[in-house]
């Protein structure tokens, strides 16, 4: 036998060997899935292949072969947040996506929806999703059951209302410096520039908030300590911009020297979180056990004191000591500032983005927002009088405005969970799905979202005002509930809601109000990209917006291509 023969060989036995398993863990789903009773699609590749996670984008003309463009969509990481809602007219609120890793029910039902996030004994968040977000440490979100509650009873109290007073001062702060910078550059700035900046506010008022340190807008968090490859606020950005790298290839057991660049980028930046974490932690250790009794409202400092009590609690009750812990292990504290760090500035920071270029594109809503700002500002002496207890209340169409643009782009695209036991029964409509141990079940939140049966036909324009009406008692405007169900599912629904929901309505409202009360905005006229009127503008802006790609969260990968004119009130 020749020699290239025997490489062939062995070339093509593995091969062989992985499609034949590959095809038959294909066939065994798709008999799991046929007893469901529901549509199916099934795909030979899905967004569970790490590989196929990481360049499917190569491969979009394969669309453009029979009987491919059938599948080829639900292999996508996220491709709920270009599809929403349709896929569920032709294949119903509850289809199953089949691929040779597993079998995945998609769900576009609010009640359906409301019973998987709120039946939280019964529907667990899968290890085989989760684990990937235990990066750094197990965390409140990825945990399940009895350990959920103690990662609960230590994360919320982090979430007090004293630090929100702490987002709002330092919000309006940061906004008041952002829009100094912008007016140096002419008050004209890209979805880039906005999308940039967003983001410096965003790490800063965490910072502030949640660790007690506050920042120049210009300098601040972009600085890089001595020990560190990055500055906070880049190696934030990093770390979002490359989750799905920093999923795959964070714990690569390799030394850096045989690691290609990207890679070893990811493993840098994942290093300096945590070293900025530890300093973080130890920082504050440092203060609690010296003895210091400063008050102070900062979520780390509340979080890592609970979590000292706790131990102390638990030691002093003389439980033997493998009894099992009321408190969190120190990886599980750093697992938990990962996701407040993310959580906590992500959801702000995207919501701006993409508010403040709809805003330039609906001037009505501007003159909306302008009475009910103008109205709150009255009783201040000035700007800088503006306190948090006496006009955050009063922002309900600021309020309204962030609830629309995460209606339109939500964080997540899904929250999958499945069976907590044996199998679960899950109501869908009149009918009622067995799912089986090891089925997941995912809600589609842009498919709920955007249904124009709960939504109506202008379920796809952005229209903050859907989300006021007037109280009947105090003949106040509030934000008015979304349609029975989850049908709005932005921070969750039930027990296992965000903590930090109240952080980031506050801060969005510190810094859309502030923004408003000074400036009128529109659409920015690019005149190398042909713009010459304000529908040109208003028309590059949705291009950019509708062309979003997602990283785990919405992104405009085509910030350059449009903008925001400022123009003084």
């Amino acid at each position: 036998m020749s020699t290239i023969r025997i490489w062939l060989y062995c070339i093509a036995i593995p091969i062989v060997f992985v499609l034949a398993r590959r095809t038959y863990n294909l066939y065994n789903n798709y008999c799991t899935a046929r007893k469901l009773g529901i549509a199916i699609v099934v795909a030979p590749i899905g967004w569970q292949d790490d590989a196929w996670l990481l360049c499917w984008q190569w491969f979009t003309w394969m669309k453009r072969i029979p009987f491919v463009d059938s599948w080829f969509d639900y292999s996508r990481f996220s491709w709920t947040q270009d599809l929403r809602h349709r896929p569920h007219q032709r294949l119903g609120d509850a289809f199953a996506v089949v691929t040779p890793n597993g079998v995945e029910i998609m769900l576009n039902d609010p009640q359906a929806v409301n019973d998987l996030q709120t039946k939280y004994r019964n529907w667990f968040k899968p290890a085989a999703i989760f684990d990937l977000f235990n990066t750094f440490g197990k965390s409140v979100v990825t945990v399940n059951g009895d350990d959920w509650q103690r990662h609960r009873r230590i994360v919320n109290p982090a979430f007090q209302e004293q630090a929100n007073k702490l987002v709002w001062d330092e919000g309006r702060r940061q906004a008041r410096h952002m829009l100094k910078s912008w007016a140096e550059k002419g008050n004209s700035v890209t979805i880039d520039d906005i999308s940039r900046d967003c983001v410096v506010i965003a790490l800063h008022v965490l910072s502030a908030a949640g660790f007690g340190q506050t920042h120049d807008f210009q300098t601040g968090v972009r600085e890089v300590p001595s020990g560190h490859y990055r500055s906070f606020s880049d190696t934030m950005s990093f770390l979002l911009q490359n989750s799905i790298l920093v999923l795959l290839f964070e714990s690569l057991p390799l030394p850096n020297w045989a690691l290609p660049r990207p890679i070893r980028n990811v493993k840098n930046a994942s290093a300096d979180f945590k070293l900025y974490m530890r300093e973080a932690i130890a920082y504050t250790k440092g203060l609690i056990h010296g003895g210091s009794t400063t008050q102070t409202a900062e979520m780390v400092t509340t979080l890592i004191k609970g979590n000292e009590a706790a131990k102390h609690e638990q030691k002093a009750s003389g439980l033997q000591p493998g009894a099992k812990p009321t408190f969190l292990s120190d990886d599980e504290v750093l697992g938990n500032l990962y996701i407040l760090n993310i959580a906590g500035f992500e959801t702000t920071a995207n919501a701006l983005t993409y508010a403040i270029p709809y805003l330039a594109t609906n001037p009505e809503v501007q003159d909306w927002l302008h009475e009910e700002v103008d109205e709150a500002w009255k009783q201040s002496s000035s700007d800088a009088d503006v306190e948090y207890e006496s006009t955050f209340p009063k922002l309900t169409r600021c309020l309204a405005v962030l609830y629309e643009t995460l209606r339109m782009w939500t964080p997540v695209s899904d929250s999958a969970r499945w069976a907590s036991g044996e199998s679960q029964v899950l109501k869908v409509g009149d009918k009622e799905i067995v799912v089986p141990s090891g089925v997941i079940v995912s809600s589609n939140n842009y498919g709920v979202h955007s249904d124009p049966r709960w939504w109506g036909e202008d379920s796809l324009e952005w229209k903050p005002k859907r989300w006021i009406m007037v109280d009947p008692d105090s003949k106040k405007e509030v934000i008015a509930p979304p349609p029975p169900g989850a049908a709005f599912v932005a921070w969750s629904v039930g027990p296992r809601i965000c903590p930090g929901k109240k952080f980031s309505q506050v801060e969005f409202t510190a810094v859309l109000s502030l923004l408003v009360a000074n400036y009128r905005l529109e659409p920015l006229l690019m005149a190398e990209k042909g713009m010459k009127t304000k529908d040109d503008g208003r028309k590059a802006i949705l291009d950019v917006i509708w062309a979003s790609h997602n990283m785990l969260t919405p992104k405009m990968g085509r910030g350059k291509e449009a903008g925001v004119a400022l123009v003084k009130r």
